[in-house]
């Protein structure tokens, strides 16, 4: 049984034609109030709103899958026998602290089988919830294509968000692994993350899109109990061979990997792997573009990758012009980044690496 990406969809404030363009300006602003200091941190916001409520964010979720499932070519009443994955870090904390703001009574229960509990009722079919912090979307995937793969189901949706809460931005800021430039190239400069709001939708299936094909080769997961903040060298590592073992592709036959990369300590790690598993393989970066959307990466940087894969390149790298003669000049002959670069047909490796020793990897074989 052979398993596909067939379409994708993902809420974006900028409404460019120009591909090239629609990843300009970004990130912008959000305040963080730790011990009472106020401090300007760059975020990469989406949204209209500063907080969603429970309402507007199953709102959102909505469009998303059935834009997705239009573009499918799936009729609304297929959904009843479509499964859908939910996967986040953020739970529907936002609305709790809408509610806290406007001096609202809190719900008696933040979880997402809210949102799960909704979905079942309008569509009449399974949801399932995921949070395994930044794989929470990634395992996501992985169980849609298991199921499918197991024929227990023919086709599947999964669903990836995460939006502003102060609980989530108050936290990272507490450990201080948030960046305090605007300029985000990991790998390039390693100066500490920048989150990013997020909503994609991804359709799977055992039926290619009748204008490309994207097959799911394998996925792996390893877990590990090293630590709960950082990636292990040794669970990276098991990650990629047993993909590359299972999926019996032989590394110099990968265009490029798409990289996890957030700017952070293990940057370093990843770099030499990458060297040491694809030596020949261009490196794609996502979290420059979209910010390091927490639970909901596999789903958006999933439905980035698919969109770069169509236009048949990347955008350019945003702030890259203001490093020309700092360290994008330095770097850019040392680290085999696929911008600038065309994408062809072949395969793509993809992984995701999460808080408490969680990762994930595919490779997707792309026909256009």
């Amino acid at each position: 049984m052979k398993t596909y990406f067939v379409a994708y969809d993902y809420v974006h404030p900028n409404q460019a034609v120009n591909f090239t363009e629609k990843f300009l300006n970004f990130p912008q602003q959000r305040t963080a109030y730790m011990l009472g200091q106020k401090d300007e941190l760059p975020y990469f916001n989406i949204f209209n709103e500063p907080l969603l409520t429970l309402d507007t964010l199953y709102d959102y979720i909505v469009q998303v899958i059935e834009n997705t499932s239009e573009k499918s070519g799936w009729n609304l009443d297929d959904l009843q026998q479509i499964p859908i994955m939910l996967g986040s870090t953020s739970y529907v904390i936002s609305d709790c602290e809408y509610r806290f703001m406007h001096n609202q009574s809190l719900p008696n229960e933040y979880t997402l089988t809210l949102i799960a509990d909704r979905l079942q009722q309008k569509y009449q079919t399974d949801v399932f919830s995921f949070v395994t912090s930044c794989t929470s979307a990634a395992q996501g995937i992985q169980s849609a294509y298991q199921m499918i793969q197991n024929g227990f189901c023919d086709k599947a949706l999964v669903v990836g968000f995460e939006m502003f809460n102060r609980l989530t931005f108050e936290h990272f800021h507490s450990m201080h692994l948030l960046a305090q430039d605007a300029s985000y190239l990991p790998f390039i400069q390693s100066n500490g993350l920048i989150l990013g709001e997020a909503m994609a939708c991804v359709a799977l299936s055992n039926q290619p899109h009748s204008d490309f094909q994207c097959e799911i080769c394998h996925i792996t997961s390893v877990t590990d109990s090293e630590s709960l903040t950082n990636d292990s060298e040794q669970a990276l590592q098991k990650l990629f061979s047993k993909t590359i073992n299972n999926s019996q592709i032989e590394p110099r036959n990968i265009q490029a990997v798409k990289v996890h990369g957030v700017g952070g300590m293990s940057d370093e790690m990843e770099i030499q792997l990458l060297k040491q598993y694809f030596p020949e393989s261009k490196w794609i970066m996502a979290k420059p573009y979209l910010g390091h959307t927490l639970g909901a990466s596999g789903a958006i940087e999933t439905a980035f990758l698919l969109e770069c894969l169509q236009q048949g390149k990347l955008p350019d790298l945003p702030h890259s012009n203001k490093l020309q003669n700092k360290n994008l000049q330095k770097y850019k002959h040392n680290l085999p980044l696929a911008q600038g670069k065309n994408l062809k047909n072949g395969y793509y490796f993809n992984y995701f690496l999460g808080f408490g020793g969680n990762n994930v990897a595919w490779i997707l074989d792309w026909k256009h």
